[in-house]
């Protein structure tokens, strides 16, 4: 699904009849010179492969973004600005591009910033529709993985583990002690 994100690019090289591509913009001159096109991420891949195209970094990860990301993490609502966030993220940031490298490092620290609270939210709250919204698609899995293991957890602190049964290695030494002891005498 995160390779389905459409990007804004444009066309470095002459490519002809690729006007069908563009769904905003079906009424374009031919004689535009840079053509502003939005593409799939895995079509542009294929098209950087060939030098063909360049493309602009999508809205939640340009600069304004990155920074808003750095000060604080917590207070910006993924979900709304890019469900795939972490994997498009990645994919983006394998790609040739100049903030590429500044990409990655915002992602790997937004996640560090974004775990503890999401784990925070997971074990202690019992209404998950708020906290749980803002969260995008990676953050939703291991948020119901936690969630499902403090559950589990919880079940095993007021319930126990059950009647402990002696090993039959243990019983077996046991018995065997007692015919040693037993001979002995």
């Amino acid at each position: 699904m995160a390779a389905q994100e459409k990007i804004q690019c444009s066309f470095i090289k002459k490519v002809e009849c690729v006007d069908f591509l563009d769904s905003i913009n079906p009424e374009k001159d031919d004689e535009e010179s840079d053509p502003k096109i939005e593409l799939p991420l895995w079509m542009i891949q294929v098209l950087l492969a060939g030098k063909s195209i360049q493309f602009d970094m999508p809205k939640a990860y340009n600069e304004i973004y990155r920074d808003v990301l750095t000060a604080d993490a917590n207070v910006v609502d993924l979900f709304k600005l890019c469900k795939h966030f972490y994997l498009f993220g990645k994919f983006l940031s394998q790609l040739e591009h100049r903030e590429a490298y500044e990409v990655r490092r915002t992602l790997i620290q937004t996640f560090i910033d974004r775990f503890k609270q999401t784990m925070d939210w997971a074990q202690n709250i019992d209404d998950n529709l708020p906290c749980f919204n803002r969260l995008d698609c990676l953050e939703r899995l291991i948020f119901n993985e936690a969630r499902v293991a403090q559950q589990h957890l919880n079940t095993y602190l007021t319930e126990g583990s059950g009647q402990m049964e002696i090993a039959a290695m243990i019983l077996n030494y046991r018995k065997r002690k007692m015919h040693e002891s037993r001979v002995l005498e």
